[in-house]
């Protein structure tokens, strides 16, 4: 016979017994949230503009409310859940409170839930008192509105539900073990555990793989976000905390919630009495938990280890992983039994936990599965995309929603997929003869580095996926491939930064030649949208070759408007001077001239704009050349250093390296007339030359570029 003892009488008990836990919670949340709300808008009021304070508050106050303005309350917020999940119940840790409890004609089933809905009011009441306060806070200095009320009040309920999934995840480590101490590692590796498995799926494909490009968010990524507790903790933090909390993130909340809370419940209801004190609460899983902990943990601290010391050699991955996990087998098991002399005694699993590290890194180790050689059936293909790594260097996008692909390239039509595909196979076949990007980078290759190029590829899959590679093509291959892509007008547009300028928003634009310094060019608005007609012009007409092998004249660089308006109700900002419209500008840059852009040089003619040609030495304060140690040792440059004047002053490295400062007007004629820029065609990556040429002109002003 079971006794009806009410469920309330229960939770109140459990709440006296763990007072000072709620009595530590009430001090914490106070302190981290309307206390320090008061002081940090007290301190921001003193640090800024009013004219931009109203806004800035605006946008960071409801993150006052769950952590995401302040990281420290989002850390209370997670170690009060585990201290909750914890200390709700610790009475399973021990043989005679377990047996206390349970001698009572009270179900499991009611044990559980006083236990656990008593460890959410310890929260639940304080925050929300908390949260009032703080929103009141907000209220008392005149910047609390309707629509920062209902942010204020999504960001309270994304903090509750953050609390939820780790309060969850650790009542159910919980329910695996038999001590505290094990309790509270089962959470830590509950918690990071998915997050763990698939940042080293991307961690290994990144050290082995030599076609692997990270093309932003990754599959693997993308479900850590859901999968993890501590990933999905975060993200319900900084998206609740921004008035941004998704639909699907609020689903894998709940259902993550539910699975953890229905499977602690079942664990809690076939609870042995004698698994209390023990380290894992049911035998028969210790080796599971073993074999799953040790697979991943092992290579993941191996890679964690190379990176702190700063070997970035992976050859030494495996056998480090193999001894990793030897020792990781030999610490479970301690915990486990607490005795040095029973290291060895799950040698069954700690050999499986082995082969299983071996088993894994052999797969990426010799790319078993084919990841570098795959190239997706052509039938397949609905687009593809080529991004060398040139392009980075060439072009300056203004901040528009199309940046991020810009970065990765715009994918072609598909009269032109057959063009791309082709480059593809050259680069799988330049990667089975060993020129890879990382041997570019690295500047290990054994090849004419100078007649390749890394270049990302994208294929947009029928099925929806996206399969994103690099490789290193030849320069030639490249620049033949280029030329027919060039031949669509839409690619064109997609691919120069003129074509995604807003007019309306161009508010300067400044010109410079071959001295480098930028001048502002005083054009009306008519005068500037004439500028970048001709522009346009020029570029849907130029030849390839141009773009690859010319070398600009000039440059232009766009002035982008960046408006701040006040709207402010602010009281305070009628009183200020700040109080109205300010504008910035911000700057995209190379926008390059050709000696064939003929349309946008005659225009800047009339508008009375010449490019200069060359520099004048008379305009030259000094010189200052920086030589790698690479030109040092070969004397590629012997013969200009020996014809220097005495007063030349050289200044020679421990590396070999040096730099040349000369002030000698013979010299600085002589070093401008036997040294010109390197190429800043399309297809130059910047790695050209490593050696450099300051140049400080008598007015103050500096250039520098690469020289060859």
């Amino acid at each position: 016979m079971t006794l009806k003892i009410s469920c309330i009488k229960l939770i109140r008990e459990n709440i006296r017994r763990r007072g000072w836990l709620a009595a530590l919670t009430c001090v914490l949340l106070f302190f981290m949230m309307p206390v320090y709300s008061l002081l940090y808008i007290s301190t921001f009021s003193d640090g800024m503009p009013r004219v931009r304070l109203y806004d800035t508050l605006i946008e960071y106050f409801p993150g006052l409310l769950n952590g995401h303005s302040i990281q420290s309350l989002m850390a209370v917020i997670a170690v009060l859940a585990a201290a909750a999940a914890l200390t709700g119940f610790d009475y399973i840790h021990s043989r005679e409170k377990l047996d206390f409890f349970h001698a009572f004609p009270v179900k499991r089933t009611r044990w559980f839930a006083s236990a656990y809905l008593s460890g959410l009011i310890i929260f639940l009441v304080p925050y929300t008192v908390c949260s009032v306060l703080t929103a009141a806070v907000g209220a008392a200095e005149g910047i609390m509105t309707v629509s920062l009320a209902l942010r204020c009040a999504q960001a309270v309920f994304g903090g509750v539900l953050a609390y939820f999934v780790i309060y969850n995840a650790c009542v159910f480590a919980v329910m695996l073990t038999g001590r505290t101490v094990t309790g509270l590692l089962a959470s830590l590796m509950v918690l990071v555990y998915p997050s763990l498995v698939l940042s080293l799926f991307d961690a290994l494909r990144t050290a082995f793989f030599k076609s692997f490009y990270d093309a932003g968010s990754t599959g693997s990524m993308a479900l850590s976000d859901y999968l993890s507790p501590i990933e999905l903790f975060a993200s319900l933090i900084d998206q609740s905390g921004v008035g941004r909390l998704q639909i699907s993130l609020l689903a894998a909340a709940f259902l993550m919630s539910a699975v953890l809370i229905t499977a602690a419940l079942l664990l809690y209801r076939i609870y042995p009495s004698e698994a209390a004190g023990t380290a894992i609460a049911f035998p028969a899983v210790s080796p599971i938990l073993k074999v799953l902990i040790c697979i991943p943990a092992a290579p993941f601290l191996s890679m964690l280890f190379l990176e702190l010391m700063g070997i970035y050699e992976y050859r030494w991955l495996l056998p480090l992983s193999l001894l990793t996990a030897v020792l990781i087998c030999a610490l479970i098991e301690f915990v486990y039994h607490l005795d040095l002399r029973l290291l060895l005694k799950g040698w069954r699993s700690s050999l499986i936990s082995i082969g299983g590290v071996l088993a894994v890194l052999c797969i990426f180790q010799f790319d078993l599965f084919g990841y570098d050689t795959y190239l997706p059936d052509e039938d397949r293909i609905e687009a593809v995309s080529f991004c060398p790594d040139s392009f980075a260097y060439y072009f300056s996008y203004p901040d528009t929603d199309t940046y991020s692909e810009a970065q990765l390239g715009f994918f072609v039509s598909e009269e032109y997929t057959d063009t791309l595909y082709t480059l593809m196979k050259s680069g799988i076949e330049n990667i089975e003869n060993g020129i890879t990007p990382q041997n570019v980078h690295a500047g290990l290759e054994d090849f004419d580095s100078d007649s390749f190029i890394p270049a990302v590829f994208r294929c947009r899959l029928s099925g929806g996926r996206t399969v994103a590679r690099k490789y290193v093509i030849e320069k030639s291959e490249a620049a033949d491939a280029f030329g027919q892509l060039m031949q669509d007008q839409d690619y064109r547009k997609m691919l120069f930064p003129v074509f995604h300028l807003d007019r309306e928003q161009v508010v300067s634009i400044s010109l410079s030649d071959v001295y480098g310094v930028a001048e502002d060019l005083n054009l009306t608005k008519e005068q500037r949208s004439a500028l970048l007609d001709a522009y346009e012009k020029d570029v849907l007409e130029a030849d390839t070759d141009t773009l690859v092998n010319s070398t600009p004249v000039g440059e232009l660089s766009i002035g982008l408007s960046d408006h701040i308006q006040d709207t402010s109700p602010w009281p305070y900002i009628a009183d200020t001077a700040y109080s109205g419209t300010t504008v910035s500008t911000v700057q995209v840059p190379q926008f390059y001239l050709y000696p064939e852009y003929d349309n946008t040089l005659e225009l800047l003619r009339k508008l009375g704009c010449t490019l200069r040609t060359e520099i004048l030495p008379e305009d030259v304060a000094s010189i200052c050349l920086s030589f790698s140690s690479e030109s040092m040792e070969t004397g590629k440059y012997s013969e200009l250093l020996s014809g220097l004047a005495d007063s030349a002053v050289i200044t020679e490295y421990d590396d070999d390296s040096a730099d040349v400062t000369v002030t000698d007007k013979d010299d600085i004629s002589m070093i401008l007339e036997c040294t010109e820029s390197c190429s800043t065609g399309i297809l130059d990556d910047g790695s050209s030359s490593p050696d450099y040429l300051d140049i400080r002109y008598s007015n103050g002003e500096s250039f520098g570029y690469s020289f060859q």
